[in-house]
């Protein structure tokens, strides 16, 4: 049976133009190899989305649009219940900026507790709908224990490529799913990656990047952002601000909301926001050189660990500047404050999701930012598997031996 919205499917080059059937093709586009290149293949569709395609919806999360997403088989799709996650107005953060309509997205609502469940969710059941068991990662913590949690639901054998200072946390949470985890020096991720993909029975679960190992698949289950928050909206916002590292989710984001401006849903693309450490702000730098590609930065580890990658994507780059958005930075300190907003929200988060809070003051300054239009900031992960003794929390510990020594605690309060 044909779904209603069902869609045909291709894999297109970005670079020079050829199209290939919907299949498992992870090496890049092969005409381009044969001229010594690397062409990204990217997933399109054949038409445009209609208003049709978004009414009278039944489900939640990822399971709610399998019908306008690339999947195969969708009776077979496992999404552990992804997506769908909560979009909260601010009571603190946006009165106290002047923002009226700010609201947070909540991505460690998904199964792992974070927004590359959406990735990993198309990544792994595309996997599997191509014939493969086993599949192979390479990351520094959230899309880990995203792949080990799918591949296990899904019976699949899964490996984790991780760099020497990974989080025992993260470690932890990999092995509970039974991964296997190879951990080497962090300039010999790719080359691992690249070493498994080689092997006919390894899927690499890799970004949507121009590399010898790409992804076309993941980058797909980022659309639900867009379709996710029109829905709730009933608009599009004014700006979304995502963390970026590589910036794979604010470039599906941008695709989603292609899909609902083609449908007549928005009227406009909102300002895609990339909020990233100013020591790792590629994208910032890109825009201010105007430069058509991304900028490689010198490497840097920013307590936002999760997007301290000295280069983000072109593509990334392109939707900025095609929704008129803005590349913004923030410090380590401005970073560190915003965690300690967010968790007077009651929010617990990864401390690279709290970039986006971080660059909300920035954002104000500039040009062509309306502050009565909503605001959605991505929050693309919890803090609980990154949490650290710190010393703010250390010195609220104290000891209470007797009821008096208690009674004196709360005498302080």
């Amino acid at each position: 049976m044909t779904l209603r919205g069902q869609r045909n499917w291709r894999l297109r080059c970005q670079t020079c133009g050829t199209e290939y059937d919907f299949g498992p093709m992870v090496h890049g586009c092969p005409e381009c190899a044969t001229r010594g290149k690397i062409g990204l293949l990217e997933l399109t569709r054949s038409s445009a989305l209609n208003p049709e395609d978004f009414s009278a919806r039944s489900g939640r999360g990822l399971d709610r649009w399998l019908d306008v997403l690339p999947v195969q088989d969708k009776d077979a799709f496992l999404s552990l219940g992804a997506g769908g996650t909560a979009l909260i107005p601010s009571r603190i953060i946006g009165k106290r900026l002047g923002i009226p309509h700010l609201y947070f997205k909540l991505e460690q609502q998904n199964p792992t507790a974070s927004f590359k469940d959406r990735f990993v969710a198309m990544s792994a059941n595309a996997a599997r709908s191509f014939g493969f068991r086993k599949i192979v990662v390479s990351s520094t913590g959230n899309l880990a224990v995203a792949v080990a949690a799918y591949a296990a639901a899904l019976e699949m054998e899964s490996m984790v490529i991780v760099p020497h200072g990974t989080p025992a946390g993260i470690l932890a949470e990999a092995s509970f799913y039974n991964a296997r985890i190879a951990v080497t020096d962090r300039e010999l991720r790719f080359s691992a990656l690249e070493t498994a993909a080689r092997r006919p029975d390894w899927f690499p679960i890799g970004l949507f990047l121009a590399k010898p190992v790409q992804n076309a698949f993941g980058v797909e289950g980022y659309r639900t952002f867009a379709y996710e928050v029109v829905e709730e909206l009933g608009e599009a916002p004014g700006a979304m601000l995502f963390p970026c590292a590589r910036g794979n989710g604010l470039y599906g984001g941008f695709k989603g909301f292609l899909d609902c401006r083609d449908a007549g849903l928005i009227k406009t693309l909102p300002r895609l926001v990339a909020a990233q450490p100013d020591k790792a702000n590629s994208i910032e730098v890109s825009l201010q050189r105007g430069s058509d590609i991304a900028v490689e930065l010198p490497p840097f580890q920013s307590v936002a660990k999760s997007t301290s990658e000295a280069v983000s994507s072109d593509d990334a780059l392109d939707a900025i500047r095609k929704s008129g958005g803005y590349g913004l930075s923030a410090s380590e300190e401005e970073i560190q404050d915003a965690v300690a907003s967010l968790a007077e929200e009651g929010l617990n988060v990864e401390t690279s999701s709290a970039l986006t809070v971080a660059c909300l003051p920035k954002l104000m300054k500039v040009e062509g930012f309306d502050r009565e239009r909503p605001v959605v900031c991505v929050l693309t992960a919890g803090g609980q598997r990154w949490m650290d003794p710190a010393k703010k929390a250390l010195s609220r510990i104290c000891e209470a031996a007797t009821i008096p020594d208690f009674e004196r605690l709360l005498d302080r309060i």
